[in-house]
């Protein structure tokens, strides 16, 4: 009858290695017993993991073979359970070379963190065709003095309140107004006389705002391009761009016959108590957003080097020369 010891440890497959512990283990216990034993010449003794030695030939034990291989299978599993643990496969950085656990080229250069931009702004006032601009206060408060603009029934009332949007890491702007509306101001330079033409076709026709084309003393020709953009706008930055205060043909000022002076005035005062909002995003898409209040009123001036005047965002007082016009103050 076959053996059934024999069948139950043929059946046992020990993990690599363990051996030499099983064997080293039962010698261990044979000397504690009394009974170790004794074999010619040498063992070779080597050092396993964990700080184990092992001899390298299994010493003999001719009595109850099947009883010692089944002590060794007991030992080997209680090795196995109490010298063993599973841990986790050491993770490589993609593209890394050596041995698990080695540093790599992709683990040794990793780089600094990337670079946050961020942008900073700040608007800068002017007034349409002219050379004066306005920088804020201190507390970030700025005047938009009432400039040369355009006012048709068809139109709309361009104010020629302006602004610039100025700073660094800008790659886009977003501008929102809760009345009123704005456009956006483009000066075109340098303009050849098939250019002339063509803008003076599409005003004519309807397509493109009235305004002047003129010629300065150099001899070059230039014109004022106007274009409504509603109470919002999202775009691309230019730095040369200007952005100003417009009234839709539908919130107009009526006819008072008070004069145009007038009018302009009434246009300025639908602005006061409204909320201009500007955003600026960088290129990694960083954000800053800023809103002002806004004011239209006397605006106090002040006199500069060689008659240059400089509007103050703040209400000018009764004997105080002043030019009417918005300002806007940041909320924050």
């Amino acid at each position: 009858m076959e053996n059934r010891y024999r069948k139950m440890i043929e059946g046992v497959h020990t993990p690599a290695g363990l051996n030499d512990r099983v064997l080293f283990e039962a010698r261990r216990r044979a000397a504690e017993a009394g009974t170790a034993p004794h074999r010619a010449g040498r063992s070779r003794e080597r050092l396993l993991p964990e700080g184990i030695f092992a001899a390298a030939a299994a010493p003999r034990n001719r009595t109850h073979p099947l009883l010692r291989t089944a002590v060794c299978a007991a030992c080997a599993l209680a090795l196995v359970l109490g010298s063993f643990s599973l841990r986790p496969a050491p993770t490589r950085t993609p593209g890394a070379s050596g041995a698990p656990g080695a540093s790599g080229p992709a683990d040794a250069e990793q780089g600094p963190p990337a670079r946050v931009l961020v942008p900073t702004f700040g608007l800068t006032a002017y007034a349409a065709m002219t050379e004066n601009a306005y920088g804020p206060a201190e507390d970030g408060s700025i005047a938009f003095a009432v400039g040369e603009g355009c006012t048709t029934m068809e139109f709309g009332d361009f104010t020629g309140c302006l602004f610039r949007i100025t700073g660094e890491n800008i790659a886009g702007v977003s501008l929102s107004i809760d009345r009123g509306g704005l456009y956006r101001y483009q000066s075109r330079d340098n303009l050849t006389e098939e250019q002339r033409t063509e803008y003076r076709q599409a005003m004519a026709e309807g397509r493109l705002a009235p305004a002047a084309i003129s010629q300065r003393d150099d001899g070059s020709w230039y014109m004022p391009e106007m274009t409504a953009l509603g109470r919002s706008v999202q775009e691309d930055y230019d730095p040369e761009v200007q952005y100003g205060f417009w009234v839709s043909p539908e919130e107009m000022a009526v006819n008072t016959g008070l004069g145009i002076t007038t009018e302009a005035q009434m246009d300025a005062d639908l602005f006061d108590g409204g909320r201009l909002t500007v955003a600026v995003t960088s290129a990694d898409g960083t954000e800053r957003t800023r809103t002002y209040r806004l004011h239209s009123g006397s605006l106090k001036v002040e006199f500069g080097e060689d008659n240059a005047i400089l509007v103050l965002p703040e209400p000018a007082g009764p004997e105080e020369p002043f030019v009417y016009g918005i300002y806007a103050v940041p909320e924050e």
